[in-house]
């Protein structure tokens, strides 16, 4: 069989099936569908990225020193936060991953907090621990303040809600950019 015979013989399928079904004098039943229920819970009302080689040099050390830190947070219309950070210490393999779920925004600064699921810690494991941190989006003008992020902080609890940004010691990140939309 070649491939031109495939189609016809297709073709003649629909033909004959098509002879066995309603005429048009027969009623058709109309299905009401209701529009998809997700509509309006999936569009994001905000979304904050990090990316960059941790705080470095507001340490007085080379960049790079403390490996990086990256973060995507999304929270939807209907209050539901999803996204990711990697927070990797100063090498050998040690820094956690983070199942981010829940996001306070206050002005230019965001609290992003989730659940640890992989990291070491100082030789422990400590995977299933709440973390949180702040990220500052201070604009990417010439002359502006560099953007700002934290150190991750454990803690108890979904702690973004009552958490109060101004209370977190900040760090230039002078090689990456912080995004608050």
């Amino acid at each position: 069989m070649n491939n031109r015979t495939v189609p016809a013989l297709l073709a003649l399928g629909l033909i004959a099936v098509g002879c066995d079904g309603p005429t048009p004098a027969e009623p058709v039943a109309v299905i009401d569908v209701p529009a998809p229920s997700f509509a309006v819970s999936a569009r994001v009302v905000h979304h904050v990225s990090v990316g960059g080689n941790d705080f470095c040099e507001a340490l007085g050390q080379k960049p790079g020193c403390d490996a990086n830190f990256s973060l995507t947070a999304i929270e939807r219309a209907d209050g539901s936060v999803r996204g990711q950070y990697q927070d990797t210490f100063d090498g050998g393999g040690r820094g956690i991953h983070v199942a981010v779920d829940c996001l306070k925004i206050e002005g230019n600064a965001a609290v992003v907090g989730g659940v640890i699921t992989k990291g070491l810690d100082t030789g422990v494991y400590v995977e299933g621990n709440r973390v949180w941190t702040v990220v500052v989006d201070n604009g990417t003008s010439a002359g502006s303040t560099p953007d700002q992020i934290s150190f991750s902080y454990y803690a108890g609890g979904n702690t973004c809600a009552v958490a109060n940004p101004a209370l977190f010691p900040l760090f230039d990140l002078k090689k990456g950019q912080v995004t608050i939309r």
